[in-house]
């Protein structure tokens, strides 16, 4: 009995976005309706049983900007603090520098400026790309990385928990 051969499906959206599957015609579907539906914003009202969409943070007290390069005022400690040092830097670009797509390059300079001595910003976020939320586009040089709706609220809340680290509450 011959094996089923694989199917593949790839789509690049006007956005950036892409998707790429390979697989039985059943798991790419499946595939594919998970990624359009994570590209959906979210519901603008708030079920009784859902969490709140937490509130920006204020920038001023986790972030400093010197021109085009934005920095934490402390670093995180643990594992995945780069990781999440990088949710918390692209929100920030997103609020404060109206950047909603930096490249590595850029997001690198800032990791480096905030202490973290990474080589490789692919590599680092790997496991928030996997999660969803961190969105990836472009090839090589030209990769740039936005978050996505769930990875903006967690960069939020990192960086009000960092904030209350800074400036512990009264």
């Amino acid at each position: 009995m011959p094996a089923e051969p694989n199917h593949r499906l790839r789509l690049r959206l006007p956005d950036g976005a892409e998707f790429e599957a390979e697989g039985t015609p059943d798991f790419i579907s499946g595939e594919r309706h998970h990624f359009i539906d994570s590209l959906r914003p979210p519901p603008t009202g708030t079920a009784a049983g859902a969490p709140e969409t937490p509130q920006e943070p204020a920038w001023d007290i986790v972030i400093e900007t010197k021109g085009p390069v934005i920095q934490l005022r402390s670093k995180l400690e643990g594992p995945g603090a780069e990781r999440d040092a990088c949710l918390i830097l692209l929100a920030a670009a997103r609020s404060l520098l109206r950047q909603s797509k930096p490249t590595a390059s850029q997001i690198a300079r800032w990791l480096r400026a905030s202490g973290y001595p990474i080589t490789r910003v692919d590599r680092t976020i790997n496991l928030a790309v996997t999660q969803g939320e961190i969105l990836a586009s472009g090839t090589r040089r030209a990769r740039c990385y936005e978050l996505s709706g769930p990875g903006l609220a967690k960069g939020w809340r990192l960086a009000q928990r960092l904030s209350a680290h800074i400036q512990p509450a009264a």
